[in-house]
């Protein structure tokens, strides 16, 4: 990559991260629930799923996934299969009572999962 493609890359991640999204809304929610340190924690968690993400990419796989539709059509498939699934224990969890006051974050890894 060219410096100057470098150089309007990063700031566009950066601001793509600063925009609102179910990640900035969980940090908010970590951090008036369980405090910033807490939230930290989860940040980190986000952050190094990004980071495998951006490693798969790079390693090709983008590539491997263009040229090959089948392989693409399966992950698709699975990716699907994972939301309709995750769609379905929220619909049929039990709604966990609202405590007040700070709650227990319930450990480091907990929150960066």
């Amino acid at each position: 990559m060219e410096l100057s493609t470098l150089l309007l890359f990063v700031p566009a991640c950066f601001a793509l991260n600063l925009a609102p999204g179910p990640n900035n809304l969980l940090s908010v929610s970590n951090a008036t629930r369980y405090g910033f340190r807490a939230s930290c924690s989860a940040a980190l968690g986000r952050l190094l799923a990004f980071a495998g993400m951006i490693a798969l990419a790079a390693s090709g796989l983008a590539v491997v996934l263009h040229a090959s539709e089948t392989l693409f059509y399966a992950i698709k498939i699975a990716g699907a299969c994972y939301l309709f699934w995750l769609a379905w224990q929220l619909w049929h969890a039990a709604p966990a009572p609202e405590e007040e006051g700070t709650a227990s974050a319930g450990g480091f890894w907990r929150l960066a999962r």
